[in-house]
């Protein structure tokens, strides 16, 4: 039998949700080799063959190989690749990946993580991978992980990330002890050690509480409590204020009670899980792994209180991807207009001595040196603090133009609840700031940057160069040869080479150059545009157009990320795509022209709860305007992103103009895919200064 397999009758084969005893053969293989593949919920598996991200290795019908992966971003994100021990030596690793990269060559590649001590890893670059670097690893003997990418071809300007960074995942105690204690604790337990995959590293962090450090002390056997005392302080330790905490916990007490009629504040077990998950909310941590089933029935109140999601650790592994994504982006915050962006003035720096890194060291005395001597450079700086509805600065960031750049000296947030939210705006008002003063270039010079911070701007195409965090602002709308020489000509400034660009690139590459290079748009590339109809009410609800009596501002009251509902029929919205939003024409002050852009990150199609529960981080609409949306019990979430509002609206009038010089007929009362010259067309007309 030869390494290519043929003298086998192999079949690679697609897994549908549909196969239930296919799926079943491919969790019992999976088992057998769970010491070095890692734990997987057997809800992961039929969640990727649901996805179409597992395939199967067939002989005679007989599972011998499988291949289970995700698709996070602009990457395919290996989990398991499993061969049969007896079948090892056939080729088969081979043909599963190249069947993945069959499948999805559109995408910048495949990328998996391995423990440093595992000889598989000569076995990679047999199969195309090369060896980016190695990361700490999240087992109990902290062993190295090697990092692997298999290259597609695809321009890759900024090395970007496979994932929207750490998801911060709080520890209750029986999760706890499952990792640090040496004796199996029954099934339970290699549920929350699936919390440590390798798959999972540089995906999740897992954290605990001052609550759960009492809960520690109050052990009674010892030395497994002083132990124990000594395996919590190898975890981040969240920050807590007690009256903070207490006042938390009473609103997550008196909602509880009001919802469930249940009281908590009669046992002391139910009081130190309420303290749990206030200490979660206000350090901004939105998930606590717990296998304690009371707490599990009640938990779901508390999300509405404080917006953390109390999770069995199978279900924070199934659902990573997603909670990543509603930690980063938690725009529903940013509805209030009491959210205000305020200069500061000279002799006004008192309060940004708590912009203080610590965990970088950072000395008070040279941060404020440094503040004041920024202050005192008078109008060359733009000094601005966002402050919350109590009036209580949440982040201060110093801009200025200089030598045909936007530099950002000082971009600093206050780690809470919304830091991953509020870092993301701010990089939002960066970019906008350097489109508004026609630079191609923000630097974030900033020394003493958060961890969050630093994610977010990787994750935001930024790139570190020099000490520096450099993004590119390319305001044009034109085809790859021209995107690619502006591209090229920024680069330049800044010493850095970029690969060049070519047409007719995927719909996922070309999605993901108009984010790290927005507010760029690709024409040639294959990337859909659709026009999007939108009831007027809803527009003002997501975008503030057209104004309502309490006017959100554009830059704080838009997200950088939101969710559109409307009924599945018809279907012909594709992810990732161009979204160009028409607000319909009424009686009730409606526009009847398109207003503004976005891009369409995801298409979901379920049932209402279900999307409500998904998507509710995000959400203006409530689950029963949900149900009045969908149709025979199903509904449609447009997840969309980085929206940019027109300076000037298109009219009905004019947008059938630019059709018919297009050739194109308009449908305005559903969905429509469009022309990328007509999506161009109204582009363009939308910004007529460039």
């Amino acid at each position: 039998m030869g390494e290519d397999g043929a003298t086998l009758p192999i079949q690679i084969v697609p897994v549908s949700a549909h196969d239930q005893e296919l799926i079943g053969k491919i969790i019992v293989l999976g088992n057998q080799y769970r010491r070095t593949l890692g734990f997987l919920p057997s809800a992961a598996f039929r969640q990727a063959a649901l996805s179409g991200t597992l395939i199967a290795a067939l002989v005679d019908k007989n599972v011998i190989g499988y291949t289970l992966y995700a698709l996070p971003r602009q990457v395919v994100r290996l989990t398991h690749l499993c061969v049969s021990e007896e079948m090892r030596g056939h080729g088969l690793a081979r043909l599963m990946v190249e069947e993945i990269s069959r499948r999805h060559a559109d995408r910048l590649g495949i990328v998996l993580r391995c423990r440093k001590d595992y000889d598989v890893n000569k076995v990679w670059p047999h199969l195309g991978f090369e060896l980016m670097r190695e990361v700490p690893g999240r087992s109990k003997q902290r062993l190295p992980l090697c990092v692997w990418r298999r290259d597609h071809g695809h321009p890759d300007l900024f090395s970007t990330a496979e994932s929207l960074g750490l998801l911060r995942v709080a520890l209750d105690l029986n999760v706890f002890l499952d990792l640090e204690l040496d004796n199996d604790r029954g099934s339970g337990s290699a549920e929350s050690r699936a919390l440590t995959d390798d798959w999972l590293a540089d995906q999740v962090e897992l954290v605990v509480t001052t609550e759960l450090l009492r809960e520690v002390k109050r052990l009674t056997r010892e030395p497994e409590r002083s132990r124990q005392i000594l395996a919590a302080q190898r975890y981040r330790v969240l920050p807590s204020h007690a009256g903070a905490v207490e006042a938390t916990a009473q609103r997550i007490i008196n909602h509880v009670a009001r919802t469930q009629h249940i009281d908590l504040s009669a046992d002391p077990g139910d009081q130190s899980d309420v303290r749990h998950v206030a200490e979660a909310a206000l350090a901004g941590v939105t998930v606590l792994a717990t296998r304690d089933e009371a707490l599990l029935g009640w938990s779901a109140e508390a999300t509405d209180v404080c917006g953390v999601r109390v999770m069995r650790p199978a279900d924070v592994v199934l659902h990573v991807d997603e909670l990543l994504r509603a930690q980063a982006y938690r725009p529903i915050e940013f509805q209030d207009t009491e959210y205000r962006l305020t200069p500061v003035r000279s002799g006004s720096d008192a309060g940004l001595a708590a912009f203080v890194n610590d965990s970088k060291g950072e000395r008070r005395a040279d941060y404020m040196a440094r503040v004041r001597g920024l202050i005192a450079e008078g109008r060359r700086w733009e000094r601005t603090l966002l402050c919350d509805p109590k009036n209580e600065p949440i982040a201060f960031y110093v801009a200025g133009v200089r030598d045909r750049e936007l530099v950002a000296p000082i971009l600093r947030t206050k780690s809470g609840r919304l830091e991953d939210t509020v870092v993301r705006q701010l990089i939002a008002i960066l970019r906008n700031q350097a489109r508004h003063d026609r630079v191609s270039v923000v630097r974030i010079s900033d020394l003493g940057l958060s961890k969050s911070s630093e994610q977010a701007l990787g994750e935001d195409g930024f790139i570190r160069h020099k000490g520096n965090w450099i993004g590119f602002v390319i305001s044009a709308c034109a085809d790859s040869a021209v995107i690619d020489d502006l591209t090229a000509q920024t680069a330049q400034t800044v010493d850095l080479v970029m690969p060049g660009l070519r047409p007719h690139l995927s719909p996922v590459i070309a999605a993901e150059l108009e984010r790290t290079l927005w507010p760029a748009k690709i024409t040639d590339s294959d990337l859909p545009s659709y026009l999007i109809p939108i009831r007027s009410g809803w527009s003002a609800e997501l975008f503030g157009v057209p104004q309502t009596l309490t006017p959100r501002p554009n830059r704080l009251g838009m997200s950088r990320e939101h969710v559109y509902y409307r009924s599945p029929r018809p279907r012909v919205e594709q992810a990732p795509a161009r979204l160009l939003w028409y607000v319909t024409g009424s009686h009730a002050g409606g526009l009847a022209a398109i207003i503004g852009c976005s891009r369409l990150e995801d298409v979901v199609c379920d049932k209402p709860m279900t999307l409500h529960h998904a998507f509710r981080h995000l959400g203006v609409w409530q689950r029963e305007q949900i149900d009045r949306a969908a149709h025979h019990g199903q509904a449609l979430a447009l997840r969309f992103a980085d929206t940019e509002l027109f300076p000037r609206m298109i009219s009905l009038r004019r947008l059938r103009q630019l059709a018919a010089q297009d050739r194109q007929r308009l449908s305005l009362r559903s969905p429509q895919k469009i022309s990328a010259q007509l999506f161009a067309a109204i582009y363009q007309e939308g910004h007529p200064d460039e």
